[in-house]
């Protein structure tokens, strides 16, 4: 979990070379996101109308879109102050940077005992589908960082006539994609995809993205609030949505996300021993590999004891500090061409072990932080045991 300076760091280290990240991308990266072959209008929500954003409720600057109900889904972006709660990278629900662009939306999808209204996202595709064609529905999503809740039900609901309801109830349509609702939406740092295969009844024009099952049957968990996070947590389930598409495809495997990608690993390597007690602090700190589940950011709660065990040969020698190098695995950094969002991820790793440290008392002045890409594996055998030891942050001294 991040702790304090963290969201700083990562707000001047993503504005700073996002741009430049994205330059970089090979083509297949807009396979992530392709405005050509989409057929909903502003789906990163780039395009604003009207005047700069400064309160909640602003979808209906983001040209193509609107809210079905009288409660408005969120519009947020690096144009707005901070102070008008619905900026970017930082705002009411969180903090989070674009998938793509500088913009996306906000809806709360869950709230406890449904004390807070629901919001949708609704728009209109930008011609009607053909009966019995069949289409790829996609967007990515996020959760806000305050929420206390996270749910499973998220979905479109795919239809022929624009829905105008004039108070805030919760809407009752059923779910067209994706087919199955079974994955908890939990993580706060990446972009996760949601998506499926439709196939067309004919003159379908809108889609509406939101939760449609009744309170009392919204699969929930409770979340944690991030290390380093200060604001008070919401009792709801509140969602960042970025980068909607919808395309013809020739055939259902045409149209993948994580949702449906099982190359997702909870595998985190377990080093089995301990370090020889009698070695010197810093021999001790020398041997420390800290190591984290597939697409994790996070410090992992299992590395606990080897932070403890780090942090007391640092106490006990202030005379060296270290460097912390973050590594990802081959899935991970194959992933990357589609998620840009990645491409940070072994620093993050880094970051993340050194925002640890430094909430154990260690002085941030003898940490400096660096990383690798995924071809400097610490085992190649390309087993899932393998691969969890290359989901790393070593450490090495500094004298």
């Amino acid at each position: 979990m991040p702790t304090p300076g963290y969201g700083a760091l990562r707000m001047r280290t993503v504005l700073l070379a996002f741009a430049q990240i994205l330059l970089a991308l090979p083509s297949s990266a807009q396979d992530k996101f392709d405005h050509d072959r989409n057929w909903v209008t502003n789906g990163d929500f780039e395009a604003v109308e009207g005047k700069k954003l400064k309160r909640a409720g602003g979808i209906i600057y983001a040209t193509g879109w609107d809210s079905p109900t009288k409660k408005s889904a969120d519009l947020f972006s690096e144009g707005a102050s901070v102070e008008s709660m619905v900026s970017s990278p930082k705002n009411f629900a969180g903090e989070q940077t674009a998938l793509s662009g500088t913009n996306y939306a906000g809806v709360r999808w869950w709230s406890y005992q449904n004390k807070e209204a629901r919001s949708y996202l609704q728009t209109k595709l930008v011609k009607p589908m053909k009966k019995d064609s069949l289409y790829c529905v996609r967007y990515y999503t996020n959760l806000g960082d305050l929420s206390k809740y996270a749910t499973a039900e998220q979905g479109v609901y795919i239809g022929k006539q624009k829905i105008e309801k004039e108070d805030e109830a919760s809407l009752s349509y059923e779910v067209k994609v994706p087919n199955l609702r079974t994955k908890v939406y939990d993580d706060m740092f990446s972009w996760q995809g949601v998506c499926g295969a439709y196939q067309a009844e004919g003159f379908e024009q809108y889609i509406v993205i939101g939760n449609f099952t009744p309170n009392e049957k919204t699969t929930n968990v409770k979340t944690k609030r991030p290390r380093g996070e200060t604001r008070q947590q919401v009792f709801s389930a509140y969602y960042y949505i970025d980068n909607v598409e919808v395309y013809p495809i020739k055939n259902r495997g045409e149209c993948t996300c994580e949702q449906l990608d099982k190359a997702e690993s909870e595998y985190i390597y377990s080093r089995k021993g301990t370090i020889n007690p009698s070695l010197k602090p810093v021999d001790k700190v020398d041997q420390q590999v800290f190591y984290f589940k597939r697409f994790q950011r996070s410090f992992d709660t299992s590395m606990e004891s080897w932070l403890n065990d780090m942090v007391g040969s640092m106490k006990a020698d202030e005379a060296f500090k270290v460097k912390l190098v973050g590594h990802m695995d081959a899935t991970e950094m194959e992933r990357t061409r589609v998620r840009p969002d990645l491409l940070l991820l072994a620093k993050e790793r880094a970051e993340a072990v050194k925002a640890a440290l430094v909430e154990a008392g260690i002085d941030a002045a003898r940490i400096s932080v660096d990383s690798k890409a995924g071809d400097v594996p610490a085992d190649d055998a390309g087993t899932d045991l393998a691969m969890s030891k290359n989901r790393r942050v070593e450490v090495e001294i500094v004298k």
